[in-house]
């Protein structure tokens, strides 16, 4: 009984090689959420290299800027929901912030428990020069959709976050 040898995928020649690496988002299973992690990652990932090259500004600190630009006045505790990220990593950020001066942490007026967050003149002009980065990028991304096809992407991607069940619970 002969056995036939399969070549190592290193030996293979580029012909025998699958040519098109995206091959896997085309594949049976989580289709939708291996492409909208792909999306995601290459969405991020170059501005995010960029920023700390450039800057110095993590990907959690950005995080953080970016949800107190949208919801002043919150909690760190906020952000974390709001941001899906992990409490270390967004306290991480948020402490590294408040030194650099770009935020600052103030004694919630209704609440003398709780500690918000805002954006300080120094956080709020980085953001600015910072957020028509991200917002190119995303034309670019959606570029070979029509207006009505990005209307109904937004329309699912809302319906999706906005599910009122225990789906996105914290890890």
């Amino acid at each position: 009984m002969s056995r036939s040898k399969k070549k190592p995928a290193s030996s293979l020649a580029p012909s025998e090689r699958n040519p098109n690496p995206l091959t896997v988002l085309d594949g049976k299973h989580v289709r939708i959420a291996a492409r909208l992690s792909w999306l995601a990652n290459f969405f991020s990932g170059p501005l995010y290299r960029q920023l700390e090259l450039t800057r110095g500004l993590t990907r959690p600190e950005f995080s953080v800027l970016h949800c107190l630009a949208q919801c002043p006045n919150v909690t760190a505790q906020d952000i974390c929901l709001m941001t899906g990220q992990a409490k270390n990593t967004m306290s991480r950020a948020i402490r590294r912030l408040l030194q650099d001066g770009r935020i600052a942490r103030t004694e919630d007026a209704n609440d003398a428990r709780a500690l918000v967050l805002t954006l300080t003149d120094r956080g709020a002009a980085l953001y600015g020069q910072l957020i028509g980065l991200f917002i190119e990028r995303e034309r670019e991304m959606l570029r070979p959709l029509t207006a009505g096809e990005r209307a109904d992407l937004d329309r699912l991607l809302g319906k999706l976050v906005a599910r009122t069940d225990d789906w996105a619970h914290r890890y």
